[in-house]
């Protein structure tokens, strides 16, 4: 089976032949481009940090995998076409079989069916002997046994454990956040809630101008409801877009019925029962009677830390996705690496993909890849890769903005480091193979985002 990989979202499709459209990003069959994984280069260790492998032993062994998302799909997807003979046990909370949970904002906005968002088909597990435990959560994990509890008392053995939790969202301190009508969007529950509320309510409000509050907001426009979006940061996207990308992003929105409000301060969520408004600081009240929190996750570390895990802002893994413990690995968006929590769907795949190779005793570094997003949903060709904030003398900005259009190139050191790219998916492309490799392009021959604008389209 080879693998293919999104030229624009990052996505890897495992086939003999890239699909027709990506189930992330839309993209065609001609964006995708073979993908072999790279292995970054050893570390200089006095010792390998990974363990003998259960086949190079003589034994089968059992790998478990906690947690149904796109890291731990991924990582059972990978043992699998590694090893023939590994036990492969998925826990998942979910009660739903694993899903593209980036899709959710496109299954908001009816672009597919909930049969759309389904990874794999429930014959698929069958067939490659991957036994999935739905709607179960472990609650403890004894390291000194190797043994995993699950909730209902069920006690589980393994060789190696991946522990791929990922997040839950971050619900602000919000006076009222607790009443009904006020929601998040992470699972295909919250979404069909929503569905449901949409023909008996007029007015929304979404907390948090990033790219899931984005496409949330887009999403319930398109059923005619009045959208209003409050984003405390000074603009947009403040992780992945300057001012003046911003700017040009909330003049597009303004134009899809989406009233964007930046330097917010909520007071309260208003209403007994139910949520009525919000008031703002200042004593504004916005009427609405869906209120949707979409400011951010936060990594799922609770059992890490009863474990006894090291865990910082996220559980810690090394290069090899290992954690404090040697037969427990870690991927995807309850990972911290070298102080980086990714938080993206293309890096928990490609991590997931990294942490089953080790724990079969296969020696390969997760090298770290340039943060990178897409925008859907809205119908803006909208990419940010990168580096976008000059931090000292030796970073250019470039700049050029044209009707629809805008490109932002950030150079360091004679580095693409980073850049904005509106209105030009063709030149995203291009822009995201030339930050992944380095790039060069010294400063005294570009010096201005034409001369790199047509490099990049040689």
């Amino acid at each position: 089976m080879k693998s293919f990989r999104c030229a624009i979202c990052g996505y890897i499709h495992n086939g003999d032949n890239p699909p027709e459209v990506c189930s992330i990003c839309g993209a065609s069959a001609s964006d995708f481009e073979l993908f072999v994984q790279p292995a970054a280069p050893k570390e200089n260790l006095e010792t390998s940090p990974i363990n003998e492998s259960s086949e190079e032993k003589g034994e089968t062994g059992t790998i478990i995998i906690l947690g149904g998302g796109i890291a731990g799909l991924a990582a059972a997807e990978e043992i699998r076409k590694k090893s023939k003979d590994t036990h492969i046990t998925i826990i998942s909370a979910e009660k739903q079989l694993p899903y593209y949970r980036l899709n959710l904002t496109r299954y908001l906005a009816q672009e597919v069916n909930k049969n759309n968002l389904t990874i794999h088909p429930h014959h698929w597990y069958t067939e490659n002997r991957i036994k999935l435990m739905s709607g179960q959560e472990a609650q403890a994990i004894k390291t000194a046994t190797k043994q995993v509890e699950l909730q209902d008392g069920t006690v589980l053995t393994y060789d190696k454990l991946i522990i791929a939790m990922g997040a839950y969202p971050f619900i602000p301190p919000i006076t009222g956040s607790n009443l009904k009508n006020v929601v998040t969007i992470r699972t295909v529950e919250d979404a069909e809630y929503v569905l449901k509320r949409l023909p008996v309510t007029t007015d929304c409000i979404c907390i948090g101008g990033g790219i899931l509050g984005l496409e949330t907001a887009g999403a319930i426009a398109k059923s005619g409801m009045k959208v209003t979006l409050l984003e405390s940061a000074p603009w947009l996207m403040p992780r992945q877009l300057n001012a003046q990308g911003a700017a040009i992003l909330k003049q597009y929105l303004a134009g899809i019925h989406i009233d964007v409000r930046e330097n917010t301060k909520i007071k309260e969520i208003m209403g007994q029962d139910f949520c009525q408004g919000i008031m703002m600081e200042g004593g504004e009240i916005i009427p609405a009677g869906l209120v949707i929190i979409t400011a951010g996750v936060k990594p799922n570390t609770d059992l890490a830390k009863k474990t006894g895990l090291e865990v910082d802002h996220g559980l810690v893994v090394n290069h090899y996705m290992q954690t404090s413990d040697d037969n427990i690995f870690a991927a995807g968006d309850i990972t911290e690496c070298h102080s980086m929590i990714y938080g993206l769907w293309n890096v928990a795949q490609y991590q997931g993909k990294i942490a089953a190779l080790n724990a079969l005793g296969i020696e390969t570094q997760f090298g770290g890849v340039p943060r990178s997003s897409i925008l859907k949903v809205l119908g803006i060709d909208l990419f940010s890769i990168g580096n976008i904030s000059p931090i000292d003398e030796s970073c250019y900005q470039y700049a050029q903005e044209e009707p629809g259009r805008y490109f932002n190139f950030f150079i360091r050191d004679g580095t693409l480091v980073g850049s904005i790219i509106i209105g030009d998916n063709a030149l995203a492309i291009k822009v995201k193979k030339a930050v992944e490799n380095a790039a060069h392009f010294p400063h005294d021959v570009y010096q201005d985002a034409a001369s790199i604008i047509r490099k990049l389209q040689e």
